[in-house]
């Protein structure tokens, strides 16, 4: 890069000279081929610095390109490792930082090289230029672009300050409007339209300020092109007399005016233009990413026989897969009406629960409520006889899995999408747990367990089925299926939960429709503020929300109303 900025300097290097030597040695004394000539050389040395210039670029790309790569895997190991280990909610702002000010740094870095180097060389050259006309031209432009340059590095500190406040209330701002349109139904009934509105006008006000401050203080570039370039154009003509009798020739002066206007003017002009705008936000960027890649702190280690919460470690070990709550209620925010109030409720070890109830009743906000997803504003939950809160993470992910209704395949083998939750288990157990389930049509259609799946060339179901099969085969005790079954049709929705039946532990099933309800041991119904707990013929005799409920529902065409036994169910063969 620097072999070839050289060359690419050439047109500022010698186009005071060529100027001069084209005026005094041909336009001024009678010989203006002789001129002609001289300004063709310059246009042919022009034309080797466009060359140059161009092959610049390659090995831009060699610099900033691993740069840009650097900086995603630490970015993306930071935020992760810090996710894991911190409670709170996630960070938001990560995938601004990826997407926005990684790239920003990347052409920052690109735009930087390019200029310094750039006006360095052409500075440099200009100097060895005007001296090499005339010493007595250094000082006319030496002096004042050193002042100019001392002037514009002492704004660059508050111009770094006002470029990041600028970045901050960009950040704040959109973090605000994310939380807000995210919670919008719950801003419109708790009578909130308002409050939000202010606080997003008032983000944007500050947002406003910021960059008003920012652009006022940009004024300062154009000071530094007056001074280091303008100025010493002025003292030259204002000079010139005096620099004629001192021994320069009318092509001398026009010479060092070329060198200012034509080479010096623009190189000076985009370092001042590319150090406040883009070398600014290249600082705050790094600022922002050194704060994010940052390693997180080292948890703190819970205290002798506890489990982090204040559980005794004991407690926090489930003894089955059974579920207990108790007097649990939710609501997703502390004015908006709770989604659940008070519930009670036990599911024994081996259970099979089937949840029923209108759409937006809050099936799905239980079912993450017992995979431990979400914590409950009041009440407990305990998994095994262990609350869910005192559960370690690692302990949690192992002992219940979820499915929600759109499920998740990811890129890789369809023997990495099955046993996910089970890395050891074997080709022949992957085999028939896709028998058992339905998905040896998709095995056979696909080409075998190793065959390389694409998510978005599944139909819904396949991948619905896929994730099902991940799920029997994990080692979990509980089972929560939130409508997993939804894009299957009647009879092979039957034939999954008959498998999930009788596969050892708890299930818990957000059914949509009857058949599922019919299979379970017991129903619990979200209808009213108090749900009902019974079999499906109980609900069927004492509760009238139920029979509106299935009279919504049809029972499938050739499934008997009780498709499988209820009670304790035995090991899967």
């Amino acid at each position: 890069m620097t072999a070839w900025t050289g060359a690419e300097a050439l047109p500022a290097a010698l186009s005071g000279r060529l100027i001069a030597q084209a005026l005094d040695a041909g336009f001024l004394s009678g010989h203006p081929l002789r001129g002609l000539a001289w300004l063709l050389a310059f246009g042919a040395v022009t034309v080797v610095g466009a060359v140059a210039s161009r092959q610049v670029y390659p090995q831009l790309a060699d610099v900033v390109e691993p740069l840009r790569d650097a900086l995603t895997r630490r970015v993306v190991d930071a935020t992760l490792r810090r996710s894991a280990l911190d409670p709170a909610p996630p960070d938001t702002a990560a995938l601004s930082r990826l997407t926005r000010q990684i790239e920003t740094v990347r052409d920052s870095v690109a735009g930087q090289l390019l200029i310094v180097r750039q006006f360095a060389v052409t500075a440099v050259f200009v100097l060895i230029g005007a001296a090499s006309l005339g010493t007595a031209l250094l000082p006319l432009i030496g002096i004042p672009l050193a002042v100019a340059l001392l002037v514009f590095t002492l704004t660059l500190p508050p111009l770094a300050r006002r470029q990041r406040a600028l970045l901050r209330a960009e950040e704040d701002f959109a973090r605000l409007a994310a939380d807000t349109f995210g919670a919008l139904r719950d801003v419109v009934a708790c009578g909130a339209v308002r409050r939000s509105d202010a606080a997003l006008e008032a983000a944007i006000e500050v947002q406003h300020r910021a960059r008003t401050r920012l652009a006022a203080l940009g004024t300062v570039r154009r000071l530094a092109v007056a001074l280091g370039v303008h100025l010493p154009v002025a003292l030259i003509l204002l000079d010139a007399p005096h620099l004629v009798r001192g021994g320069l020739s009318a092509g001398d002066v026009v010479g060092a005016l070329s060198y200012l206007t034509v080479s010096l003017e623009p190189a000076l002009r985009t370092l001042v233009q590319g150090l406040g705008a883009s070398g600014l936000r290249l600082t705050v960027a790094l600022d922002r990413l050194a704060e994010a890649s940052a390693p997180p702190p080292t948890p703190a280690a819970p205290p002798a026989g506890t489990a982090g919460t204040g559980e005794p470690v004991g407690s926090a070990e489930p003894a089955g897969s059974g579920l207990t709550l108790e007097r649990v209620s939710f609501a997703y925010h502390p004015q908006a009406e709770p989604v659940l109030a008070d519930l009670s409720l036990s599911v024994a070890d081996g259970e099979h629960l089937a949840v029923v109830g209108p759409s937006g009743i809050g099936k799905s906000t239980l079912a993450n409520l017992l995979a431990g997803l979400t914590s409950p504003g009041a009440g407990t939950i305990r998994l095994g006889g262990a609350p869910l809160a005192a559960l370690p993470a690692e302990r949690l992910h192992a002992a219940r899995v979820l499915i929600p209704q759109e499920a998740y395949v990811f890129a890789g083998t369809l023997r990495a999408n099955l046993g996910y939750l089970r890395p050891d288990a074997g080709s022949a157990a992957l085999e028939r747990t896709a028998d058992l389930l339905g998905l040896d049509g998709l095995l056979r259609r696909l080409g075998g367990l190793d065959a390389e799946i694409d998510g978005g060339r599944l139909s819904a179901g396949e991948r619905q089925l896929v994730a099902l099969a991940r799920a029997y085969l994990s080692r979990a005790g509980l089972v929560v299926l939130d409508e997993a079954t939804c894009h299957l049709d009647p009879a092979a929705e039957a034939r999954v939960e008959e498998a999930f039946h009788r596969r050892p532990g708890t299930l818990v099933v957000i059914a949509h429709r009857i058949s599922s309800a019919q299979r379970a041991d017991r129903v619990l119904l979200m209808d009213t503020p108090a749900p009902v707990l019974g079999t499906h013929h109980e609900l069927l005799a004492h509760s009238a929300g139920y029979r509106r409920l299935v009279g919504h529902w049809s029972t499938p065409p050739g499934l008997p109303p009780q498709a499988l036994p209820t009670g304790p169910r035995g090991a899967v063969g």
